[in-house]
């Protein structure tokens, strides 16, 4: 007979204490799991400038020993903010979800000095966490965003954000259809003077046949305005700005080997740059408050060491999935040989380390690993959760395993998908059915044996 299993249920009011405490810890972990060392230290920092509490160690003493050494007169001048700062400013206080603005601070990377976005859709995409669709429905709100024409991806879209509030005006006609004529009509040369009365001319025939008439009479001089006022646009919106954009890879984690095998730390910790001000602490305490008061310092004090707490918890879970990662692909890592990966899924990390799988996902996407050595470089922490596919392998081994066959296969016969299929189980001991020979196939750009054959014939 079975013995009954005793399980504890805890109280409502040991379940409500257990809330109250961890509850604003978690809710600080959860935020700062998705983001880089950089994101945190610059969210404490904002925390700190509100918070008289939570104390940025490093921000006071240099400040201090300034006022001792230079006399009153030294006052140098403040560096101008950088484009990217100025934004991120803007975007914080955009009424967005979460997601929308952190697309919207990644996206802010891409912008040129000018302050155009550059590259297209397609590589903004490469590498990140989100969509080429999620990253295109956030360019209305870079562009929303000021100097007027910021985000733009041509000189004719800049200017036509800067005129977007008179969409129908002479001006906005000129810049969307006749850019390249309107340049020929600066200036107060006898050519210039030409080109004004032919553009002109287009105009009125276009009006008058085409589209309804503008407000103002369509004559020399309304055009000279139109020119002008285009003449005061800002073909340039970034330049008044220092150009210092967010690096696009920052790496977190870093893997340095040892005798005893790979050993991962932090690129930076974060949690040695702040701490609770215990000053403040005493010196609020010892001070007489409302009760109002009182209970909205105690407020402030119990989120600073929540946040403080979520640091440190942050810290930890990020370096025992990096240092996990790291002692499962030692050999990889050694070799850099995409054939020695071993399979580890992200499943599988979850469950090693005590993590959730949201949490390990939060922590794996978009953080960067520093591989130490000889020749250092640069790993997405993802590249190392290799899914598992036929035979315990990953699929990039599978496609490996597939490009050694053909390149070892007779120039007059090449192997057949089924022939394929039947070597990789006598050479490598996967079982894999045809179909799946051709899905991995098709995936390492190799052509059928018999497009193969036809290319080999012809040589």
């Amino acid at each position: 007979m079975n013995k009954p299993v005793l399980i504890a249920t805890p109280s409502p009011e040991t379940h409500l204490e257990t809330q109250a405490v961890l509850y604003p810890t978690l809710r600080q972990l959860v935020q700062l799991l998705p983001w880089n060392h950089q994101r945190v230290r610059e969210h404490l920092r904002e925390q700190a400038k509100h918070n008289p509490f939570l104390l940025h160690q490093r921000s006071t003493n240099p400040e201090v020993l300034l006022e001792d050494v230079f006399p009153d007169w030294y006052s140098p001048a403040a560096s101008a903010p950088s484009l990217q700062e100025h934004l991120r400013g803007q975007i914080s206080a955009l009424n967005l979800p979460f997601q929308q603005r952190e697309a919207l601070l990644y996206l802010t990377q891409w912008l040129s000095p000018s302050g155009y976005l550059e590259e297209s859709p397609q590589v903004w995409a490469e590498g990140s966490s989100w969509s080429v669709r999620e990253l295109e429905a956030v360019v209305p709100h870079l562009q929303s965003l000021e100097p007027p024409g910021i985000g733009a991806r041509s000189l004719q879209e800049c200017l036509l954000l800067q005129l977007q509030e008179q969409p129908n005006s002479l001006a906005a006609r000129l810049v969307e259809d006749y850019l390249e004529d309107v340049a020929n009509c600066v200036g107060q040369s006898t050519e210039a003077r030409q080109h004004q009365e032919l553009l002109l001319l287009k105009l009125q025939q276009r009006f008058a046949v085409h589209e309804p008439v503008l407000e103002l009479p369509l004559d020399l001089q309304a055009l000279e305005a139109a020119i002008s006022e285009i003449q005061t646009l800002e073909p340039r919106p970034g330049r008044n700005f220092s150009y210092h954009p967010a690096s696009i890879v920052t790496p977190d984690l870093k893997a340095e080997p040892h005798t005893n095998g790979w050993q991962v730390s932090l690129m930076y910790e974060v949690s040695q740059e702040f701490c609770l001000d215990e000053e403040a602490i005493v010196k609020i305490t010892q001070s007489r408050q409302t009760a109002r008061e009182k209970q909205r310092l105690e407020s402030l004090l119990e989120e600073a060491r929540s946040l403080l707490k979520a640091v440190n918890q942050w810290q930890e879970n990020l370096l025992k999935v990096g240092q996990f990662l790291v002692n499962r692909q030692q050999a990889f890592l050694t070799s850099k040989n995409s054939l020695d990966l071993v399979p580890t899924p992200q499943q599988l990390v979850a469950q090693s380390i005590g993590l959730s799988d949201a949490t390990t996902s939060r922590i794996v996407r978009e953080r960067y690993l520093l591989i130490g050595g000889q020749q250092s470089r640069i790993l997405p922490l993802r590249s190392l959760c290799t899914p598992v596919s036929v035979g315990g392998r990953t699929p990039k081994q599978i496609q490996q395993m597939i490009i050694q066959l053909i390149q070892q296969e007779p120039p007059t016969k090449p192997y057949s998908d089924d022939q394929l299929a039947q070597l990789l189980q006598m050479r490598f001991g996967v079982a894999i059915a045809r179909r799946t020979v051709v899905k991995y196939r098709k995936m390492a750009g190799i052509d059928s044996s018999h497009i193969r054959k036809l290319g080999k014939s012809r040589k």
